[in-house]
């Protein structure tokens, strides 16, 4: 795979976001392993980050079926609500099922398309949803 943008401009984007979401520091280094995917990922160009602070993830191996998922837009908060409404039916001690409705809250896409991704495509945006945890 080719370098698309720098290490530095990477972990510029990456950091840009991270203070938009107002995260402290104790959990940037929690999660440090998160990050450093979310940078790598933007290296290669696999997440963007747009102007007004969406990341943008192109997937690695698009969705199966008559309208195949090439992307997906993750918005940069979400409202407690948006969250609950995705949690029906998942229990309270699924840590996958909730990660899954946190990633269909955040990207405006069905759970099935989400449990439909590629586990190095789930990989990068169970990074993201991290962050909304």
């Amino acid at each position: 795979m080719a370098k698309k943008v720098s290490q530095e401009q990477a972990q510029l984007e990456v950091e840009k976001w991270l203070d938009m979401k107002r995260v402290s520091p104790k959990k940037r280094e929690t999660y440090a392993d998160a990050i450093e995917s979310l940078v790598d990922a933007v290296v290669f160009g696999q997440l963007v980050l747009t102007d007004d602070l969406h990341f943008v993830q192109t997937l690695d191996v698009p969705t199966e079926g008559d309208a195949p998922v090439t992307e997906l837009k993750f918005k940069p908060r979400l409202k407690v609500g948006e969250v609950h409404s995705q949690m029906n039916g998942v229990k309270s001690g699924d840590a996958d099922g909730r990660v899954t409705a946190l990633i269909a809250a955040l990207t405006g896409k069905p759970k099935g398309v989400v449990k439909a991704l590629d586990t190095s495509d789930y990989s990068v945006a169970q990074n993201i949803a991290l962050f909304f945890l």
